[in-house]
C-alpha cells in the first residue's frame, strides 16, 4: 500500500491522544471508518486541525509496520461551524456520525455522500432539522439494506389496510401487522407516519425534506425513527441517552 494517501472524509468523532494529539475517527470514501492521529493537533498553531464534522479531502500517511494513519494536511471543503454553534444542532450531527460509527456506515462512498448531505441540510435548514434527523434515519436504513417494507407485513405477508396502525417484531427489527408482533415492543405506526415514511422513501434525500408534515406528525415520526435507529445500532446511542432529540 502506498503510504501517502488521500481522501475525501469526513470527522466523526475526536478524542485526546498523549498531551498535544488528538486520535480522530474518520468517515472516508477510500479507507472506510478508520482511527487517524493528528499530531500536535492540541497546542502547535501549526498543526493541521480537523474539528468533528468537518468534511475535506485528507490527506494521509500511512505507516504499515504500525498499521496507523497520520493526518499531514487537509483541504476543507465543509468545516459546518454553525452546528458547532448550536446545542440542538450539534446534537442532531452527533447523533449522525455516531449511528454511523455504531453500524459501520455501509458502502463508505454512499456512506460519506449520505452523511455529508445530511450535513450540508442540516446547516442550510435549519428549520426542517426534525425532517433532515427522520430522513437521515430513513436514508440509512436503506444504505444499510433495513429499510422495512410499509406495505406488506413481514411475517405473513398480508399487505396492509389503508388505515391499519402498524406494530413491530423486536425478533425481526421490523414493522409488521399486530398479530405478529412482538408483545414487549412499544413501535406503533399510525397510518399518517406510515403513508409519509413509503413517499418518501423513494424521494431523493432534498426532495424527502420538503415534504411538508405537521408539528404533530413530525413529532411522532421523530420519536418513532429515533427508537428504531436505536435498534438498528444495538440498542443503546450515547446521544440518545439524555433524552433531548426526543424532546427537542
Amino acid at each position: 500500500m502506498e503510504r501517502n494517501v488521500s481522501s475525501l472524509g469526513i470527522v466523526l468523532h475526536s478524542q485526546r491522544y498523549g498531551q498535544l494529539n488528538r486520535r480522530l475517527t474518520l468517515l472516508s470514501v477510500d479507507f472506510g471508518i478508520i482511527d487517524v492521529v493528528s499530531y500536535g493537533a492540541r497546542k502547535s498553531l501549526k498543526a493541521v486541525k480537523a474539528e468533528v464534522l468537518t468534511d475535506g479531502q485528507f490527506f494521509l500517511y500511512y505507516n504499515p509496520v504500525k498499521k496507523e494513519y497520520t493526518l499531514k494536511d487537509l483541504k476543507v471543503l465543509a468545516d459546518h461551524e454553525v452546528l458547532r454553534s448550536d446545542l440542538m444542532q450539534t446534537y442532531r450531527a452527533l447523533f449522525f456520525c455516531e449511528m454511523m460509527i455504531k453500524t459501520n456506515g455501509g458502502e463508505s462512498g454512499k456512506a460519506y455522500a449520505l452523511l455529508s448531505k445530511a450535513l450540508d441540510l442540516l446547516s442550510s435548514l435549519p428549520d426542517q432539522a426534525n425532517l433532515v434527523l427522520i430522513q437521515f434515519i430513513h436514508q440509512m436504513s436503506e444504505l444499510l439494506g433495513l429499510r422495512p417494507d410499509y406495505r406488506i407485513c413481514p411475517v405473513c405477508e398480508r399487505p396492509y389496510g389503508a388505515n391499519e396502525i402498524i406494530s413491530f417484531s423486536s425478533s425481526l427489527g421490523s414493522p409488521c401487522c399486530k398479530e405478529c408482533a412482538s408483545l414487549d415492543s412499544p413501535l406503533l405506526l399510525l397510518p399518517g407516519m406510515r403513508r409519509y415514511l413509503t413517499v418518501t422513501a423513494d424521494l431523493s434525500f432534498e426532495d424527502a425534506v420538503m415534504v411538508e408534515l405537521n408539528p404533530t406528525t413530525t413529532v411522532r415520526i421523530r420519536t418513532y425513527m429515533l427508537r428504531y435507529a436505536a435498534l438498528l445500532c444495538g440498542g443503546y446511542l450515547k446521544t440518545l441517552s439524555d433524552g433531548l432529540l426526543m424532546t427537542s
